[in-house]
């Protein structure tokens, strides 16, 4: 993968929306039958563990979920009293808007059923007896899944993914059409590429992973509400360091508790590239969505990243009806080598389906969304709106739209959002002037992410009718970051700039992903330039990251001569 060495500095928003968080919830130690090169290493405990997958490259939280038995042969080898160590050297090795630390279990075994990865139990399940004793704190028989499944749903927060879905594991799930409505509501995501479980490699080049989308896709037809995961089930020392692979979180702040939230939402996506940005909505709502409305649904999917080699090769756009059994179908695609796909699919009233998207780059690395479930209602407008249009011209967004029975408005808006939730009026249109039919609105100079707009009206009878959401993605190209010199010897110098004064964070990983920098700055309004030390770095690729209010908002790539 290729890396740019020019990025532009995006300003911050007043207005709370989705950071991007990259990660990993499967991984093992020595607790149970992980770091088995620890002697090498030196690293065999959850808190060892942890130290050093927040140090790779790319890495916001990291989960350990250490296997829940232990058999008679000492494998995979976890007894009673780790699992507690290992939930309270996850908490000591937290630090919320730096890094996440989870602890949790992977539980079932492979030959009868399948593993689950599972978070939020305050006690270890189990059913052995080791050493004339309970290896467990509650008790839960292998392979009963059903109560597995009930026992979950009772702790506040937990959340279940499906690990490494091989063909035949979890058969009353996916191979059935028996929906278990208690195992949907805890379940919140399936693997769709997992491993290698085994690799040594530390240095982020191992091939994407094996592939489990028809497992994804099953679990779709028969009704459930899953998201896509990537696991790196990683058993050697290489935590985030062997593939560039990632899960990506989209949540408000890097903090478990909405790391945890958000997971619990669906609100997470798979993705090979491990900075690309995707954002997914349907009728202004996040991925993972389960919403109703009267309008037909409008999908809207833009992608962001500065890589050179990473731009979009295909956006392909999939749907199918929850609970049909039926797998999904391609909606539509976007032309190629565009990073955005917006598509209206007309339905009929009381039609239900789900709508993902898989994106791939042209370096070959895919990423797919998490679902969105849509229930069309079949509640009539008074007003019809036409598809409102977005289009990015220079730095401003030009928006076009058309109104029919204008005479029955009583009031239209224009409105504005930077996370598709939270809308503002941006123009509002007097009385007089909706005696035409077409209309147009030029948003000068928004802000630099991806921008949200709809249209609102209201009629005689005070009922509310609103148009699609159109959306478009700015980047400021006049405000420019720069790291020189290119290759450095000595200094690094930054350059950029910045609308407002904010506290940032510096770090700089080695070609490792080991951390080997770390500094606070203070950004100033305007240009700023800061300079850093590199005369005692050895020579090669070095990552250079800023992070400005828990969100990572560059990432560059120098190289040390």
């Amino acid at each position: 993968m290729k890396y740019l060495l020019l990025l532009f500095l995006f300003p911050l928003q007043a207005i709370a929306q989705y950071n991007f968080y990259y990660g990993n919830i499967h991984s093992h130690t020595e607790y149970s039958d992980g770091n088995k090169d620890s002697l090498v290493s030196g690293v065999s405990t959850p808190a060892g563990s942890y130290s050093y997958a927040k140090n790779s490259y790319h890495i916001d939280f990291w989960g350990i979920s250490e296997h829940n038995h232990y058999n008679a042969n000492n494998n995979p080898g976890m007894l009673l009293p780790r699992y507690a160590a290992g939930l309270y050297q996850a908490d000591t090795s937290n630090a919320n808007g730096l890094f996440v630390a989870m602890y949790g279990l992977e539980f079932g075994t492979i030959s009868q059923g399948g593993h689950v990865v599972a978070y939020g139990s305050p006690g270890l399940l189990g059913w052995e007896d080791v050493n004339g004793g309970p290896n467990y704190d509650t008790y839960c028989p292998l392979n009963d899944f059903n109560s597995f499944w009930s026992l979950f749903n009772s702790y506040p927060n937990a959340f279940v993914t499906l690990a490494h879905p091989q063909t035949h594991d979890y058969n009353e799930l996916i191979d059935s059409a028996a929906f278990n409505p208690t195992a949907d509501s805890i379940i919140v995501g399936s693997a769709v590429r997992s491993g290698d479980a085994f690799s040594t490699t530390t240095n982020y080049t191992d091939p994407p992973a094996n592939s489990y989308e028809f497992r994804f896709r099953k679990c779709l037809a028969w009704g459930y509400h899953v998201a896509p995961s990537i696991d790196h089930d990683n058993h050697y020392t290489t935590f985030g360091r062997t593939v560039q692979g990632r899960t990506v979180v989209l949540a408000t702040t890097l903090h478990r508790d909405s790391i945890i939230a958000a997971y619990r939402a669906r609100r997470f996506y798979a993705s090979d590239d491990w900075n690309s940005e995707v954002h997914y909505t349907v009728n202004g709502h996040p991925m993972g969505s389960n919403i109703s409305t009267n309008v037909n649904p409008t999908i809207s999917v833009v992608v962001n990243d500065l890589d050179v080699g990473d731009e979009v090769a295909m956006i392909d756009l999939y749907y199918g009806v929850p609970g049909s059994g039926v797998l999904s179908n391609l909606l539509t695609s976007a032309v190629a080598n565009t990073n955005s796909l917006t598509f209206t699919h007309p339905c009929l009233p009381g039609d239900h389906f789900y709508y993902y998207a898989k994106i791939t780059q042209l370096d070959g690395d895919i990423m797919w969304t998490a679902p969105i479930w849509v229930q069309r209602e079949g509640v009539p407008l008074a007003i019809l709106l036409s598809n409102l249009n977005a289009e990015v011209k220079d730095d401003n967004v030009a928006l076009e739209w058309t109104v029919e029975n204008a005479t029955d408005i009583e009031s239209m808006h224009l409105e504005h959002s930077l996370n598709g939730i939270d809308f503002f009026t941006l123009q509002t249109y007097p009385l007089e002037s909706l005696h035409q039919k077409q209309f147009s609105f030029l948003h000068r100079q928004p802000e630099n992410k991806v921008n949200y707009y709809r249209i609102r009206v209201n009629d005689h009878n005070q009922k509310i009718s609103y148009s699609n959401i159109a959306t478009a993605l700015l980047s400021n190209t006049n405000k420019q970051f720069t790291l020189y010199p290119n290759p450095a010897s000595e200094t690094l110098n930054i350059l950029f700039q910045s609308k407002k004064f904010n506290k940032g964070l510096v770090r700089i990983y080695d070609a490792n992903g080991r951390q080997v920098h770390i500094e606070n700055v203070n950004i100033e309004t305007g240009e700023n330039r800061f300079h850093i030390d590199i005369s005692c770095y050895a020579k090669g690729l070095f990552y250079f990251v800023l992070q400005v209010e828990n969100e990572r908002l560059v990432d560059a790539s120098f190289s040390k001569q």
